[in-house]
């Protein structure tokens, strides 16, 4: 265990009528919680991650994740931020989400989540039912983005959505069914780029990928062409000279660029 480190969701509370042990802990319960440190510990970067493991132990329920002494150190750090701040502002989109969702989870349980390390238990970040895990609304803002990948999974019968395999990982995106509907053939392992909007933390830039929905998408080969690029950037000069850079963004961001 001397490379090996811990990161700990331990719940406290009820499960009915009942404490909550490791004997009632019921899969829908474990499953919630699987899904947020997935998030957390930013676990579906296979390739790129230490391997983690997954017990639970008493003292109402303890799940032990644990993982390389360094992910463990690092997520430390985040708790740190967390605890000294009372705010997850300043979390990664993906990180906050993942909080938010504890937040939820501990309402909707009536359950005492704490989140801590084996490397710092002084930082403990500690969510009840009446704390308020939540991002400020008035720091995310609407964006478009662009995406490039293969398209490995698309559809859904209630909620439709793409999955992008990209050089960032895995994306999955929100989908209306008439778009998926008008791709001609299978489009599953094809390259495309793909449009759509989400929200953008205005302070830190983050993209909260939640939020993703698809605009459009469109199959592509990826290769350089320079020549193609010196044309474009020959065009476009003619076309910003004389533009403000700064000024044009801040009426864009007010919502008074005429778009001429």
């Amino acid at each position: 265990m001397q490379n090996k480190g811990q990161v700990i969701i331990h719940l406290a509370g009820k499960y009915g009528a009942e404490a909550l042990t490791p004997e009632n802990y019921d899969i829908t319960l474990m499953q919630s919680v699987l899904e947020y440190a997935v998030a957390l510990l930013d676990l579906d970067k296979r390739k790129e991650r230490p391997v983690t493991t997954y017990h639970i132990e008493s003292g109402s329920v303890s799940n032990v994740f644990t993982t390389s002494k360094q992910k463990a150190v690092e997520f430390a750090s985040v708790l740190a931020l967390v605890v000294g701040t009372s705010s997850i502002d300043q979390l990664d989109a993906k990180t906050a989400v993942a909080f938010e969702g504890l937040q939820k989870f501990s309402i909707q349980n009536n359950l005492t989540v704490d989140v801590y390390t084996s490397e710092s238990k002084e930082h403990v970040v500690h969510i009840t039912p009446s704390s308020y895990y939540k991002r400020t609304e008035n720091m995310w803002a609407d964006a478009e983005v662009y995406y490039y990948g293969t398209l490995v999974d698309a559809g859904g019968k209630n909620k439709s959505n793409i999955h992008l395999d990209t050089k960032d990982g895995l994306i999955m995106i929100d989908a209306d069914k008439e778009i998926l509907a008008n791709i001609v053939g299978n489009p599953l392992y094809r390259k495309f780029g793909v449009r759509a909007t989400a929200k953008q933390n205005i302070i830190t830039g983050d993209i909260d990928r939640s939020s993703l929905q698809l605009i459009e998408m469109t199959e592509f080969e990826p290769k350089f062409d320079m020549a193609y690029l010196e044309r474009k950037i020959a065009a476009s000069t003619l076309v910003w000279s004389g533009i403000d850079v700064d000024e044009f963004l801040h009426e864009i961001r007010e919502g008074s660029y005429a778009g001429q």
